[in-house]
């Protein structure tokens, strides 16, 4: 049987400067792109690495990026701004605080149709985004490591002024606007005091999927009756930066191994997901 958990492809590390992948996004036709520090966006195809896009005088990673209906990548890097990415281009700035960004964003995602996005920051605050500039926001209290897109919720991953790290669920009224949230997982109390979430995602049958920062267990499935287990428990080295669901049934992400960000490895995860 096939293993459903393999390296997709190593980086090399010993490279000047080094090859250390960040943020990862997956398009319709599988291709997998990966920001590198101080290297640009680079595209996996066919085994081998191309430039999607060049480096920008020696820019750092992206923390998340997302490809939007223009073909063009959206990217997030920790500070008040949100970067468009054209392919063959260095990346430029989309919006700042001058759009009203006002906090660190740290992840960021489009909505199904891929025009409007979703995005977050350490600030606790969420972020709506349209590809018309038009930004609104909505206040938590926190910092939010993560968004998930369910289609008609919104799944945040945050970590509160108590230091718990909590999974809320906003019914999404419109493409621009939020209904009341729920709190909808508390990750420190269920499964562990210390560990950090990094990632969300989401399958066809509502299942929401955990990525931490735990170098033994990196994630957990939490089913829509609460239940929670470990997922592929073993078989993922290390922990999760930065997780995306490609077509069909698999999925990718880079991993960290001792604190360094080290490869992008293929999951077979045995269903669709939520798109």
């Amino acid at each position: 049987a096939p293993i459903p958990v393999a390296r997709y492809y190593d980086f090399n590390d010993k490279a000047i400067p080094k090859e250390t992948p960040y943020a990862i996004e997956v398009d319709a036709q599988g291709i997998v792109y990966v920001s590198l520090d101080k290297l640009g966006i680079k595209m996996i195809v066919a085994d081998t690495l191309a430039v999607f896009s060049p480096n920008a005088a020696n820019a750092p990673f992206f923390k998340s990026i997302t490809m939007a209906s223009d073909s063009a990548i959206y990217g997030v890097r920790g500070v008040k701004g949100i970067y468009k990415v054209v392919k063959n281009t260095a990346p430029a700035t989309f919006v700042s605080s001058a759009n009203g960004i006002v906090d660190n964003l740290n992840d960021i995602e489009f909505d199904f149709s891929r025009n409007v996005f979703w995005s977050c920051g350490a600030d606790g605050y969420l972020y709506i985004v349209t590809l018309n500039k038009n930004v609104k926001k909505y206040q938590m209290s926190g910092n939010i490591s993560a968004i998930k897109n369910g289609g008609d919720n919104l799944f945040v991953a945050i970590r509160d002024t108590n230091n718990q790290e909590l999974v809320w669920k906003f019914p999404i009224i419109s493409s621009d606007s939020l209904g009341t949230a729920e709190l909808y997982f508390n990750f420190t109390q269920n499964v562990d005091s210390i560990a950090k979430m990094t990632d969300l995602a989401l399958d066809q049958d509502g299942n929401l999927y955990i990525c931490s920062n735990k170098q033994s267990v990196a994630m957990y499935i939490v089913r829509p009756d609460k239940s929670f287990s470990e997922f592929y428990s073993g078989l993922i080295a290390g922990s999760i930066y930065s997780f995306k669901w490609g077509p069909e049934n698999v999925a990718y992400f880079t991993n960290i191994l001792l604190d360094i960000n080290t490869d992008v490895w293929k999951v077979d995860m045995k269903k669709l997901s939520v798109q």
